[in-house]
């Protein structure tokens, strides 16, 4: 047999073996092998070109966010005595001290007039200004309400306008009360210190609201009883409250204990009810002003103007003049007027043929007229004397089917309770609250709120 290679099938090369020297066979290198081996490297070199082009070539550079510019500081000018509105004193004539010409203060009061009307500004609003390159305030601060403050900014040669809320902070204060004759004359203990006089004598009006179809506070508090609370509270940066509600609430009073538990409820309110999830609300309020009852119901009195006896069909209140008088249920207005020996008298028709009538009244609301409907707790008038009266009193009535009834022993249907498929909330936040109630220190400082008494309505 021939050494050479033996030609392929189709004339090519084919591939077989060749001794070595040392007897093994090995493989032979063709030409396809070859050209494979120039191939990559060509395709090496191919890449290593293209490589180091591209370290040549410039990346674009990446993205910088530039940060965001942090508002130069307002430099408000020292406040001056003519900066605070005064009583009969215009807007625009505190804006003229401050160095605007008339198209100014009209441009500036054109923008305040999306907001509120100038002329409903109060004495006492402030404003402040910060100057600006010409000497002429370039920014105004305006409180337009205890919560809201509007910024006149003028760039550009336009004013133009900003609201900001006043922020607050939100706290729970704890506190006891040891009654002595009333709610407003009480040894407080708990978060005294953090309470002023005018918090607590808000907070006792409120109280009274929410056990207001549970005890008359004029006639069924006794001294001794105590009552605990735990309130959550919105505080401005000045001190003052913003709003609160209570989170527990617990009275002892004449061997009872009365607890409360709010819920909320549409417009930001709350309803209150009883550790087992009864509503604490009624359908009336048990007295339309909280003051002392001067005269019960009774079939027969003295007149002290008639001088004769006769049946005493109201029972009345004693309240300073003035003092705000509440619809004690929802109903529509029958009478609102003068009427003889009643005076200026409201009379409210409401379900179950029941009507409520308040009578010797100074003055009554602009919105109190025939036809028109009232809610429960709505200041329908103020206390006076007018009529057949010896001085300032609330004479109240209530009549049912046509009758005078004792408003204060007449049984009258609550609200509904919790509704069942609520219930299990409920208990969940009855168990949060009613601890918040525990370990309150009593018998702390002793505080006379007496002096308080009547000078606001009760809010629901």
């Amino acid at each position: 047999m021939s050494d050479r290679p033996m030609a392929g099938r189709w004339g090519g090369t084919r591939i077989g073996t060749e001794p070595r020297r040392d007897g093994r066979a090995t493989r032979t290198k063709t030409p396809f092998a070859a050209w494979t081996k120039r191939g990559t490297s060509a395709a090496a070199a191919i890449l290593f070109a293209i490589f180091a082009m591209s370290l040549a070539l410039p990346f674009p550079p990446s993205p910088r966010f530039a940060p965001a510019p942090v508002p130069e500081p307002v430099e408000w000018a020292p406040t001056r005595p003519g900066d605070t509105l005064t009583r009969g004193a215009a807007l625009s004539s505190v804006l003229a001290s401050r160095g605007f010409g008339s198209d100014q203060i009209r441009e500036i009061t054109q923008l305040l007039q999306a907001y509120r009307s100038p002329r409903t500004l109060r004495p006492g609003t402030a404003l402040r200004f910060a100057l600006g390159a010409t000497g002429i305030p370039d920014r105004i601060l305006l409180a337009l309400t205890p919560d809201s403050i509007l910024h006149f900014v003028h760039a550009d040669s336009v004013w133009t306008t900003r609201m900001e809320p006043v922020p607050f902070l939100v706290d729970t204060v704890r506190i006891s009360g040891v009654i002595e004759s009333s709610l407003w004359s009480a040894r407080l203990g708990g978060d005294v210190d953090r309470f002023g006089k005018k918090d607590f004598e808000d907070l006792v009006y409120d109280l009274a609201d929410v056990f207001a179809w549970k005890v008359d506070f004029t006639r069924d508090l006794r001294r001794g009883d105590v009552v605990r609370v735990a309130v959550e509270r919105k505080v401005r940066p000045d001190g003052t409250i913003r709003s609160h509600h209570f989170l527990a609430i617990e009275l002892w009073n004449g061997g009872r204990v009365l607890r409360a538990i709010p819920q909320p409820i549409p417009g930001g309110r709350y309803a209150y009810f009883d550790e087992e999830g009864r509503s604490l609300r009624g359908a009336f309020l048990r007295y339309p002003v909280p003051y002392r009852i001067t005269s019960h119901f009774t079939g027969r009195r003295f007149h002290p103007l008639l001088k004769l006896w006769r049946a005493h069909e109201g029972i009345d209140y004693g309240a300073p003049a003035g003092a705000p008088v509440e619809a004690t249920a929802s109903g529509v207005v029958t009478r609102a007027g003068f009427v003889g020996a009643y005076g200026r008298l409201v009379e409210l028709r409401h379900p179950g043929e029941i009507r409520t009538r308040y009578a010797h009244l100074s003055s009554i609301a602009p919105d109190v007229r025939p036809g028109a409907r009232v809610e429960q707790g709505q200041i329908i008038g103020r206390v006076g004397s007018s009529g057949l009266a010896t001085g300032p009193h609330l004479h109240y009535e209530f009549l049912q089917n046509g009758r005078h009834r004792d408003p204060l022993k007449v049984e009258i249907p609550g609200s509904p309770s919790i509704d069942p498929s609520r219930l299990a909330g409920f208990l969940r936040d009855r168990d949060e609250a009613l601890p918040l109630l525990y370990g309150i220190p009593i018998f702390q400082t002793p505080v006379s709120l007496a002096s308080g008494t009547g000078s606001r309505s009760r809010r629901n």
